[in-house]
């Protein structure tokens, strides 16, 4: 755990918000996208007050808070404004996690890029070939947002495949990073297919499980990366 003063308030915040929708339905309350966006938004909040108490340091403190904002934003947006809306502010915040690891990366590991644009070209067509024409700007936000989950994806299994700058081979904040992106990929995966191509069944809460633990994990690894660069 990267911090108990991280963890707790932030998973205590996840379970009260699928306790207060009924295990995350949506238009159970009128309050449901307020819950939804706390438990980010607290961990951004916390992670930049007093990250440094769980190793979070100069800017990779600042990143990644700046990173959870924009996630707390998306979360909020993406349900009262919609998904043009939603995915720019997650996309922002994606830009931001990239910062925190991307330089360190010295090798590309490419059975990974090319499984994940395969399965990205098959996921676009079954979600944004019907609305292409009607809806360029958000289809273009949306190949975007894509794009940087897929980087961010390959990056850190690259990392933790080859290692990276002052780093070895398999590394277990760099599997951490990796399972994190792992689930934002899943997450954001399921939730494209679930609102533009066909319903899935438990979808709230698999996507909102996912997507929540993608963001402590990212932050967790970052945070073992931060400690061991002061060490080093």
């Amino acid at each position: 755990m990267a911090s108990p003063y991280l963890g707790f308030p932030y998973f205590a915040l996840v379970a009260l918000f699928y306790r207060q929708t009924n295990g995350f339905v949506s238009k159970q309350t009128d309050l449901y996208h307020v819950w939804k966006t706390l438990p980010v938004l607290l961990l951004s909040i916390l992670c930049y007050l007093i990250g440094s108490g769980a190793g979070l340091t100069g800017r990779l403190r600042t990143y990644t808070a700046i990173a959870l904002f924009f996630g707390a934003l998306g979360d909020y947006s993406i349900g009262e404004y919609g998904l043009l809306i939603g995915a720019s502010s997650f996309l922002i915040g994606h830009i931001f996690y990239l910062l925190t690891f991307a330089d360190r990366v010295t090798r590309i590991y490419y059975p990974i890029a090319i499984v994940l644009g395969t399965v990205d070209l098959a996921i676009a067509y079954l979600t944004l070939t019907p609305i292409a024409i009607e809806y360029p700007l958000k289809c273009t936000i949306l190949m975007v947002y894509t794009t940087v989950l897929t980087v961010c994806v390959v990056l850190s299994a690259s990392l933790f495949i080859y290692g990276g700058v002052n780093e070895r081979p398999k590394q277990f904040n760099n599997l951490i990073r990796l399972l994190g992106f792992v689930l934002f990929y899943g997450s954001d995966s399921m939730l494209a297919l679930h609102l533009l191509a066909f319903s899935m069944p438990w979808a709230e809460v698999l996507i909102l499980f996912t997507y929540f633990g993608a963001q402590y994990l990212v932050l967790w690894a970052t945070c073992i990366t931060s400690r061991q660069s002061i060490i080093h």
